[in-house]
């Protein structure tokens, strides 16, 4: 299989290749020129539109292992309304055309050929009925005990999506609240709002109930702040040993019911000298542990969890311990009439990867596994290499304590030889050509 920027993609399919022979092979690649998909944006009376949102997405009719190749790709139509896309490859491509005040369309089904431009398309759009409604909403921001909260910083959130990440973020309308921690916010278009405030001191940041404005007037709403947890820690290992300089941090694992994921992830904590560490402004929840130490010194901590109240202050200890019991993998490499293959490169996917050759008797062994990744049994890929044999991997499983043994056997690897050319006979270089088993390659 050859790919090429510029040109086709081209799959040779069938090719027997016979060990211990070399089999030739020419590849011709003819130039693929560049297509367009071309169109106009017009209002109503037929007038052109700039400015528009146009995004273009499609699949090619191209693909290697299951997968196509698309395209996604937003572009604005210039002064006379017009838009042009480039693509390279044969297909099916549909155009989604949104601006404000018109009603958004779409264009499916758009197929290009052969031919180097793809029919054009013409969209009228139809102005949108806007009936703009407007609303005033006043906010006071409150302790835990209700007394008022001044140079609270608030923001209106529309919520515009399932997802918090979509809702749009109206900074530009950001107050602080006066002496009686109230602030006002006026003609807010229809929707629905929280409001999101971030108070001065040590206190976790707090949102409103969701406010719906559906009709002209005022609304009010609150924003309470209750009273901070607090984590004071200390980092040990098995003995009780405090570890110092250790980076400690903490996962809140509720959800806010009005925004979820907000507050959920604290920044980590470095333990001090007698490896304790702290953590303020804690909204109440149920905290993990996760530390580094695992990574560099061969210990894990233990996952425990802490419950934080509201206003309350929680002491713990975090204890690491020793991880991962070890387990070993030995096994032998031979080739396709029994023989042992000596001198082969042995790889195991451990972290970081382990290297070894098999010795005259074909042997090879690896020690000191870990026999748990990831918080489950361990499996490794034992992978073989020797030069005029084909690569040969192997899954294997292994079991705390124990010698896993695997037995590998090589084939005389093959060569196949050939040349790229493109449509004119000439020579093609620097391409990257694969050879890919037949049972993996399709085309669309």
């Amino acid at each position: 299989m050859a790919f090429g920027k510029d040109f086709k993609n081209q799959l040779r399919k069938g090719i027997l290749v016979e060990a211990g022979k070399v089999t030739e092979l020419t590849i011709v690649s003819p130039k693929e020129p560049l297509k367009q998909v071309r169109g106009k944006i017009l209002d109503e009376d037929g007038n052109p539109l700039t400015n528009v949102n146009v995004t273009i997405q499609g699949r090619s009719n191209f693909g290697v292992r299951g997968r196509s190749m698309g395209l996604h790709e937003t572009r604005k139509t210039d002064e006379n309304g017009e838009i042009a896309f480039t693509v390279s490859e044969a297909g099916r491509y549909d155009l989604t055309i949104s601006v404000d005040g018109f009603e958004p369309a779409r264009v499916d089904g758009v197929i290009v050929g052969d031919e180097k431009i793809a029919p054009e398309f013409t969209v009228k759009l139809r102005r949108a009925k806007v009936i703009e409604i407007k609303g005033d909403v006043e906010v006071k921001a409150l302790s835990a005990k209700k007394k008022p909260l001044s140079q609270v910083w608030v923001v209106p959130v529309k919520k515009q999506g399932e997802n918090y990440w979509e809702w749009d973020w109206q900074f530009e309308r950001g107050q602080f609240t006066d002496k009686e921690g109230k602030v006002r916010f006026t003609n807010l278009p229809a929707g629905n709002y929280i409001f999101v405030g971030i108070p001065p001191d040590n206190l976790p940041i707090a949102e409103s109930q969701t406010v719906s404005i559906a009709k002209p007037g005022a609304i009010a709403t609150t924003i309470v702040f209750p009273a901070p947890g607090r984590i004071i820690g200390k980092l040990v290992d098995e003995k009780g040993n405090p570890i110092v300089g250790e980076a400690v941090g903490i996962w809140r694992e509720e959800g806010i019911e009005e925004f979820q994921g907000f507050n959920s992830f604290r920044e980590n904590d470095i333990t001090r000298s007698d490896g304790s560490f702290t953590f303020e402004a804690l909204p109440e929840g149920t905290y993990t542990f996760s530390t580094s130490v695992g990574f560099s010194m061969g210990l894990g901590t233990t996952g425990q969890r802490v419950f934080v109240k509201s206003g309350e202050t929680v002491k713990v200890t975090v204890r690491v311990q020793t991880v991962t019991p070890t387990a070993s993998i030995v096994g032998e490499v031979i080739d396709d009439k029994g023989n042992p293959v000596k001198g082969a490169t042995v790889l195991v996917n451990s972290e970081p990867m382990m290297k070894t050759f098999t010795d005259e008797n074909g042997k090879f062994a690896f020690n000191e596994l870990p026999a748990i990744r990831y918080g489950e049994t361990a499996t490794y890929f034992v992978t073989v290499t020797k030069q005029g044999f084909a690569m040969r991997s192997e899954t294997v499983k292994v079991e705390e304590g124990k010698k896993a043994e695997v037995r590998l056997m090589l084939e005389l690897g093959a060569v196949i030889e050939g040349q790229l050319l493109d449509e004119k006979g000439e020579p093609i270089g620097g391409m990257p050509i694969y050879a890919v088993p037949l049972e993996l390659a399709c085309a669309g």
